[in-house]
C-alpha cells in the first residue's frame, strides 16, 4: 500500500484551503483598494469611468463567489446561493446595470437619495462600491470557513449503537415527519386563515388609499399582537406541510393554492418584495425534494417569470395611487416595453445601497446606542428585556429614518449599513466575515442531504432562510424577532409533539 497516495478527502481539503487562501488574498487586496480610493480618489477627478470599473469588478465577484462555492459543494442552487443572489441585488444591483451602460432617471447619483442628504458624488458612490464588494467578499470567506467545519462528519463519541440506529431508522423518521405535518396542520388552522384575512384587509386599504397607507397612516399596524406573532409561522407551516407529507399531491395542491391566494392579494396591494423570497424558496424546495428543475423547465420558468414581472411592474406603478384611480392610460404606460420591468426591479432593489452611502461619510459615529447585534439578540423574544436591563434602545431603521435623516417615512437599511454602523467602514468587512460564518453554519446543508432522514433540520434551514434573506435589505433586530416566533417556536412545538408521540408509541407497543 502506498501511504503517500493522496486520498479524495485530502485532495478536497487541499482544494478547500486553496479557495480560502485565494479569498483571503482578494480580501487583503480589497482592503488596500479601499485605503487607496479613500486617499487618492477626490472630487476633482473624472470618476465616472472608475464607477464603471468597480461595477464590472462586482460582476467578476459574482462569478468568483458562485464558481468557488460550486467547486466546494458541487451545487449552484442551494440555500447559500439563493441568499447571495439577493445579497448582491439589494446591495449592488444598480452597479450591475451601470456596467452595461443602463441607467435610470431615479438612480443613485442622479437625484438626491434623501431630502436632507442631497445627490451623492461619484466619490461617495465609489467608496460605497468598494466597501460593499469588500464586505460581500469577506462574508463569502466566512461561508467558506464554515464549510470546512461541516466537511467531515465524525461519529459522536459516547453515543450508543442503539441510539444511532434509532436516529436513522424509518420508524423514527416517520414519526418525526408525522409530527411535523400534524403540528403544522394544527397551527395552520389558525395561522393560514388569519394571514389570508390580513392580506385581504391590506388589499382593501391599498385599493382605497394606496400602498403607502399600509405603513404611514392610521391603518398601519405597529403594535404586535398574539395573532400577529403567530402569523410569522404562516410560511414555515406551509413548508412543514410539504415536508411532513413528503410532498403528497393533495398537500402540494393545497399549499400552492393557499400561497397563490396570498401572493395575488399581496401583489394587488402593491407589495413587490416579501413574496419574492418565498417564491424562490418554494422553487428550490420542489427542485431539491420533489422534481429537479431541468434545462427545459428552467427556460419555461424564465419565460413565465418575465411575463409575471411585467404584471408586477404594472401593479407597482399604480400602487401608490390606489386601484380605484386606475385608468387605461396608466395601464398602457405600466405595460410599455420602453422600460423593462427586470431593469426597473433591479434598480429598485439596488437602492438599498443608499444607507451605506450616508453612513460611510461619518453617519456611523452618530449612533447613540449599544451594538445593534447585541440589542437584536436581547430583544429577540421581547424588547422589554432591553428596557429591564436599563439599556437605551431604539430600532435602527427608526433612528436612521426619523432621528438622523429627519424623514416621516422609512428610508430602509441593509446588512452592509448595519455592519458600518457597528464597526465603522474599516472594521465592517470583518464583522461581515463573522456574519457569513454564522449564517452559512445555519443554512448550509450538503447536496446529498436526505430531508426524510433529518426532516426537522431541513425544515429549520428552509424556514430560517425565508427570515434571513430580508436582512440583506433590512436591520437584524426585526428579522431576529420574526425568526424566533416563526421558526424557533414552531420547531419547539414540533419537538414537543414528537416527544409525546414517542411516549404514546412506546406505551402501545
Amino acid at each position: 500500500m502506498n501511504l503517500n497516495k493522496p486520498t479524495i478527502q485530502n485532495i478536497n481539503n487541499l482544494s478547500h484551503l486553496k479557495i480560502i487562501g485565494i479569498s483571503i488574498l482578494l480580501s487583503v487586496v480589497g482592503y488596500m483598494c479601499y485605503f487607496f480610493t479613500k486617499a487618492l480618489v477626490n472630487v476633482n477627478n473624472d470618476n465616472e469611468q472608475l464607477i464603471v470599473v468597480f461595477s464590472w469588478l462586482g460582476i467578476g465577484l459574482v462569478i468568483y463567489v458562485f464558481i468557488s462555492w460550486y467547486n466546494l459543494t458541487r451545487s449552484l442552487f442551494d440555500a447559500y446561493t439563493i441568499f447571495m443572489i439577493f445579497f448582491f441585488l439589494f446591495n449592488f444591483g444598480q452597479c450591475f446595470m451601470w456596467a452595461f451602460g443602463i441607467h435610470d432617471q431615479n438612480e443613485i447619483g442622479a437625484i438626491p437619495i434623501f431630502p436632507n442628504f442631497g445627490v451623492p458624488s461619484p466619490v461617495d458612490i465609489i467608496n460605497a462600491q468598494v466597501i460593499t464588494l469588500l464586505g460581500i467578499l469577506m462574508f463569502h470567506c466566512g461561508a467558506l470557513m464554515c464549510y470546512k467545519k461541516q466537511f467531515v462528519k465524525r461519529p459522536i463519541v459516547g453515543k450508543s449503537v442503539d441510539a444511532k440506529k434509532l436516529a436513522n431508522s424509518d420508524p423514527y423518521n416517520n414519526i418525526t415527519l408525522k409530527s411535523i405535518f400534524l403540528t403544522s396542520a394544527i397551527i395552520g388552522i389558525i395561522v393560514i386563515p388569519y394571514q389570508l384575512y390580513t392580506s385581504y384587509t391590506d388589499f382593501q386599504i391599498a385599493k382605497s388609499y394606496g400602498y403607502i397607507a399600509l405603513y404611514y397612516s392610521d391603518y398601519a399596524s405597529t403594535n404586535p399582537t398574539m395573532l400577529g406573532l403567530l402569523n410569522k409561522m404562516f410560511f414555515p407551516c406551509l413548508i412543514g406541510l410539504l415536508i411532513g407529507s413528503k410532498f403528497s399531491k393533495r398537500v402540494r395542491w393545497f399549499v400552492y393554492i393557499v400561497f397563490s391566494i396570498y401572493l395575488i392579494l399581496n401583489l394587488l396591494s402593491g407589495d413587490r418584495g416579501s413574496w419574492l423570497y418565498k417564491v424562490v424558496i418554494l422553487v428550490w424546495l420542489s427542485h431539491r425534494c420533489y422534481k429537479p428543475v431541468n434545462f427545459i423547465k428552467g427556460i419555461k420558468y424564465a419565460v413565465f417569470s418575465i411575463v409575471f414581472l411585467h404584471i408586477v411592474y404594472a401593479i407597482v406603478s399604480i400602487r401608490d395611487t390606489g386601484l380605484s384611480d386606475i385608468n387605461l392610460s396608466i395601464i398602457n404606460q405600466a405595460f410599455s416595453l420602453e422600460k423593462s420591468p427586470i431593469v426597473t426591479a433591479i434598480f429598485e432593489m439596488g437602492g438599498s445601497m443608499k444607507p451605506t452611502i450616508v453612513l460611510q461619510n461619518g453617519g456611523w459615529t452618530d449612533w447613540p446606542y449599544a451594538n445593534t447585534y447585541l440589542l437584536a439578540v436581547l430583544g429577540m423574544v421581547t424588547n422589554k428585556l432591553i428596557y429591564i436591563l436599563g439599556i437605551p434602545f431604539e430600532l435602527v431603521s427608526a433612528w436612521f429614518s426619523h432621528d438622523y435623516l429627519g424623514l416621516t417615512w422609512g428610508a430602509g437599511f441593509s446588512i452592509i449599513a448595519e455592519a458600518i454602523l457597528n464597526g465603522g467602514p474599516f472594521f465592517a468587512p470583518i464583522i461581515l466575515l463573522i456574519i457569513g460564518y454564522v449564517i452559512t453554519s445555519i443554512i448550509y446543508i450538503s447536496p446529498n442531504f436526505d430531508y426524510t432522514k433529518r426532516p426537522i433540520r431541513f425544515l429549520f434551514v428552509v424556514s430560517t432562510l425565508s427570515f434571513l434573506i430580508p436582512i440583506t435589505r433590512n436591520e437584524l433586530h426585526i428579522q431576529m424577532k420574526d425568526w424566533f416566533y416563526g421558526v424557533v417556536v414552531l420547531i419547539s412545538l414540533i419537538t414537543l409533539f414528537r416527544f409525546c408521540m414517542f411516549k404514546i408509541t412506546r406505551k402501545t407497543n
